[in-house]
């Protein structure tokens, strides 16, 4: 029973690190309980145990799932908890693969304390592609709050984070087992310490960097509609009001905005098809005399058929069309049904439209020769779509979303603090424009130059300091993933031969 116990706190442990609470020194010992527990276990124990750690861990994160599957997606309470419980099931066979492999490296001291860090992120690498790919909970996320230690994320990403986090569980789990005590201690203080030189040093070196760049004023608008309102035809004048009034307000502040930034999904009708009302947004436009980037509704013929998009739109201080975007990465069964043939019942019980297709155009947009980058929604956890607009050209990031799906949770606070890192990874400012909240910016070492709280109506104007500059991290992506599943590869390689030679030397003895 103690064994499951301390399974059990283990996975408190890790999903504390995360908002909310955002207890992130937490981070570097969650792991100890789960190895403890493990000790003189078998392989199905260990898979067990670390399954339950897993599961307990995936369900502190991840809660807020329920809320908008049970308030949104037409499914009743008991279904959603049991979708909620099913994901949570999937997302605990990563930890369960790593207990099993800390019971296997149990009796090599080497592989226990510096191998196991590279199991982790290798299993963190997989998760963000199996399927469709669910990077959201990842360990190195919990250290946002260090800022200066995180600037390395410009060559690792968050995956350097992930490593140095677990290698502190495992330093410390090896040390009371008398496992590569100073060696470890030394290896992991060594790295601390380098890791924060490196980050004073390269902050500094970006601040300046941006000092040197023409200054941009950017105005996001937090509407602050809910989706109970924001959908229905009789509301779409009210939203349309709500938007013009407070960028208005925003035009007149100061400083006074360059660019004005609505939400994902801001005008909820199909903007360019229905007249009416986009003749209605684009007065809301020209009145403001700004240009404008917003988030609608788009439709794309294919194949004799008409399916959605999530698309952004630029439009000049004229109301005049640049460009638009449409977002690449679909949020599976909330923006359309992966499996339909397995899954027909999700697309049949949701209260909105599921058949939305993914844009095919990376590219950014160009505002008075500004290359702009787009993510919009999800998008903003996934940082090869940010790398690759970035590597197109983009000089500034803007993330326009809608976290109301997720209520008061963490879940806002959760996507709010993941699209810092691709602001440090991609070295240049990001501006967030979330519809109940979050909103924000992000310089390009991720310092905050400002927030909109949840669930308040407003603007927020920022001054950013667009740059053209590759990171290490935007040239060569996850390389540092990458080795660490070339050095698990190598450990589980190791682990093998010794399997067989002592196998083939029991049958010796036998003979």
């Amino acid at each position: 029973m103690y064994a499951i116990l301390l399974s059990v706190l283990s996975g408190l442990l890790l999903a504390a690190g995360f908002p909310k609470p955002s207890m992130f020194y937490l981070s570097w010992v969650a792991f100890v309980p789960l190895l403890y527990a493990i000790r003189g276990r078998t392989g199905k124990q260990a898979l067990a145990l670390g399954f339950i750690c897993g599961f307990v861990y995936s369900l502190g994160c991840l809660y807020w799932i329920d809320y908008a599957v049970y308030h949104f997606g037409g499914f009743s309470f008991v279904l959603s908890c049991l979708i909620l419980l099913l994901l949570c099931a999937i997302m605990a066979v990563y930890p369960a693969l790593f207990a099993l492999a800390a019971q296997k490296f149990d009796s090599f001291p080497v592989l226990y304390v510096f191998g196991l860090p590279f199991v982790w992120v290798t299993l963190e690498w997989i998760r963000a592609h199996a399927l469709t790919g669910f990077p959201w909970s990842n360990l190195g996320y919990t250290q946002t709050p260090l800022l200066h230690l995180i600037q390395v994320a410009d060559i690792t990403g968050v995956y350097g984070l992930s490593w140095l986090v677990v290698l502190g569980s495992t330093v410390i789990s090896g040390f009371i087992r008398n496992y590569c005590r100073r060696s470890g201690i030394a290896v992991l203080a060594g790295l601390i310490v380098c890791v924060l030189i490196y980050g004073f040093w390269r902050s500094g070196q970006i601040e300046r960097l941006q000092q040197q760049q023409a200054p941009l004023n950017v105005a996001v608008v937090q509407g602050n509609i809910g989706q109970a309102k924001k959908w229905k035809r009789s509301f779409v004048d009210k939203t349309i009001q709500t938007y013009a009034r407070l960028s208005e307000e925003a035009a007149q502040s100061k400083p006074v905005p360059d660019l004005i930034v609505w939400p994902e999904s801001a005008m909820p009708f199909f903007y360019g098809l229905n007249r009416n009302l986009s003749r209605k947004m684009n007065d809301a436009v020209t009145s403001t005399g700004k240009p404008l980037l917003f988030g609608s509704l788009g439709v794309e013929p294919s194949r004799g058929q008409v399916h959605l998009l999530n698309e952004a739109y630029l439009l000049n201080r004229k109301a005049v069309f640049l460009g638009s975007y449409a977002k690449q990465h679909l949020v599976p069964f909330g923006e359309y049904v992966p499996w339909l043939d397995l899954f027909h019942f999700v697309q049949n019980s949701s209260v909105g439209p599921m058949d939305f297709v993914p844009g095919t155009n990376p590219g950014p947009l160009i505002l008075k020769g500004l290359p702009v980058g787009v993510l919009i929604c999800y998008e903003a956890i996934f940082p090869k779509i940010a790398r690759k607009t970035v590597r197109r050209g983009a000089e500034l990031l803007i993330n326009i979303t809608d976290d109301a799906w997720y209520g008061d949770t963490s879940g806002p606070y959760q996507d709010f603090e993941i699209s810092r890192w691709r602001a440090i990874e991609c070295r240049v400012p990001l501006a967030r424009a979330a519809n109940t909240g979050i909103s924000g910016f992000f310089d390009a070492t991720g310092r905050e130059c400002g927030r909109l709280p949840l669930g308040k109506r407003g603007f927020l104007t920022c001054t950013v300091y667009p740059m053209s500059y590759l990171s290490f991290y935007v040239k060569y992506g996850d390389l540092f993933a990458w080795f660490c599943v070339f050095i698990t590869l190598c450990a589980i390689t190791f682990r093998l031969q010794r399997w067989i030679r002592l196998r083939s030397g029991l049958r010796s003895e036998k003979e």
